[in-house]
């Protein structure tokens, strides 16, 4: 099976959208919110689209398929422990079931 496909992942084909904007989040106001919570440069938007209708029964699936596959874990971005933006592929080792 190719990267990237459905699979063992439940299904889901899911897929990176770099160009997707989330202009709400650069207005005056919410900047000027973050910087008050400590949280502007500490937050980040990312869009990724999927191949199929979502189900709430399924949701355990879905969240489990979306951090296993192969077009999320080189793109998602994560905060580190000392401030640095990781990917999902150098933290996967600590992701935990809350």
């Amino acid at each position: 099976m190719a990267a990237g496909e459905p699979g063992d992942l439940g299904g889901y084909y899911f897929r990176f959208l770099p160009q997707k904007t989330f202009q709400s989040l650069s207005t005056q106001e919410t900047t000027s919110r973050l910087r008050q919570w400590s949280m502007l440069g500490r937050i980040r938007a990312q869009a990724f689209g999927f191949d199929q209708v979502f189900q709430p029964y399924r949701k355990d699936d879905f969240v489990m398929a979306f951090f296993k596959d192969p077009n999320v874990i080189p793109n998602l971005k994560l905060l580190s422990d000392s401030g640095q933006w990781i990917t999902l592929g150098f933290a996967s080792g600590r992701l935990r079931k809350i």
